[in-house]
């Protein structure tokens, strides 16, 4: 990528996903704290109305109470209905849920047939028929204050569940807008790399001019295991084009930053060890005290060979280890009898939680785009890889 339109409009995209990203997380967190301010207020009303219906009831029992001023408690009753009416009237502009709106209706219908129902009790006790006032009130009165009640208290899980699912569902949008766009301004960023200097025309017939890499520690494979410490600088090969599917690896990454179940891992490691070219693939996991590796994902490799793998120490003398000790990506030449291998590190804000390991096929740990390649599945996978509690002790021990 050596022409400036191009260049620049790669950088503007790499731009544009990131800024798409940081507004999409602005306007839900944003909708999340009105939201939050909103379910608080609703919970407090509605609370309120709750022991207000309690209120209602106890102050309804008191007519027919002996030594109880009558038209005291009839006066207590009214204001507090029309406080109980007040407060529906006001939650109902806060309800978000049809659920929540028709609970509320039914709280307001309850308290209109117990207002009907009070007229009647009030006559029978003006009327020192305390047995027909009673009856209405221990019966009728109870049963529509306990209807009030109820109501309002589903419109409150209504509520509740519902602003639940709503921030629930946004916090995966940050999360899918996250990853895409650090998956998008990644690719960006590895093709905005220049291109190495073009050969002239005239000099087709010459010998080529060899390429001077980037330093990489590489050792020699003794197994599938254990690779020894043996650094020898590792020499690129040349291609027409880039070996890396970037269509397929914008999908994998895709896919990677929406996984909700690690039970999707290996299918996901297939693919991404079609497009390294890798002929097996391992996932090494860190203990909590950071000790040791742990094979938690295989791909590539029998049952058999797999149950042998066992855990590599932090300080073994090989690339896995290597790369999660220093959190760089490791690579490892391979010969006429061993393929490759290339370790890269998976790096979260808290260090080093893991190593992907891979096994290179044709020479893959020595061209640059595969490293590159494996670089991003790494940095994909150590998001869903949180960071254990123990794990900054463990890195200032190292």
């Amino acid at each position: 990528m050596s022409r400036l339109p191009v260049r620049l409009t790669l950088l503007l995209a790499c731009v544009a996903a990131i800024g798409g990203a940081a507004f999409l997380l602005w306007s839900s967190e944003t909708h999340i704290r009105l939201a939050d301010n909103s379910s608080r207020e609703f919970q407090v009303v509605s609370r309120a109305s709750s022991l207000g219906v309690a209120e209602l009831r106890a102050a309804q029992q008191a007519y027919v109470a002996a030594g109880q001023g009558q038209d005291f408690w009839f006066a207590r009753v009214s204001a507090i209905v029309k406080d109980l009416n007040d407060k529906i009237s006001a939650l109902k502009p806060l309800a978000t849920t049809p659920e929540a709106i028709t609970a509320l209706d039914d709280a307001a219908g309850a308290l209109q047939d117990f207002e009907q129902m009070d007229k009647r009790a009030r006559d029978h006790a003006r009327g020192h028929e305390l047995t027909l006032a009673s009856d209405l009130v221990f019966t009728d009165g109870f049963d529509l204050t306990k209807k009030a009640g109820d109501a309002v208290e589903r419109a409150v899980t209504a509520e509740l569940v519902a602003r639940d699912a709503d921030v629930a569902g946004r916090r995966r949008d940050q999360a899918l807008a996250l990853g895409a766009a650090a998956g998008l301004a990644t690719l960006g960023l590895i093709l905005l790399i220049p291109a190495g200097p073009k050969r002239n025309d005239r000099a087709v017939d010459a010998a080529p001019i060899p390429l001077e890499p980037a330093p990489v520690s590489t050792s020699t494979l003794d197994d599938l295991h254990d690779f020894g410490l043996v650094v020898t600088p590792a020499t690129p090969v040349a291609s027409g084009r880039s070996p890396v599917d970037l269509g397929g690896m914008a999908a994998l990454c895709a896919a990677l930053a929406r996984i909700q179940d690690t039970r999707a891992l290996p299918s996901l490691l297939e693919r991404a060890a079609e497009i390294l070219h890798a002929s097996g693939i391992v996932l090494w996991i860190a203990d909590p005290d950071g000790r040791e590796l742990t094979p938690i994902v295989v791909h590539g490799y029998s049952a058999q060979l797999s149950a042998r793998f066992g855990t590599i120490p932090r300080d073994a003398e090989n690339v896995t280890a290597a790369a999660y000790r220093t959190g760089l990506l490791q690579t490892m030449k391979g010969d006429a009898v061993s393929n490759g291998a290339v370790a890269a590190p998976l790096v979260t804000a808290g260090g080093c939680v893991g190593v992907m390991a891979a096994e290179m096929k044709d020479g893959g740990e020595q061209q640059e785009a595969l490293l590159a390649a494996a670089a991003i599945v790494a940095s994909q996978l150590a998001t869903l890889v949180g960071p254990p509690s123990a794990r900054g002790k463990a890195e200032a021990v190292g």
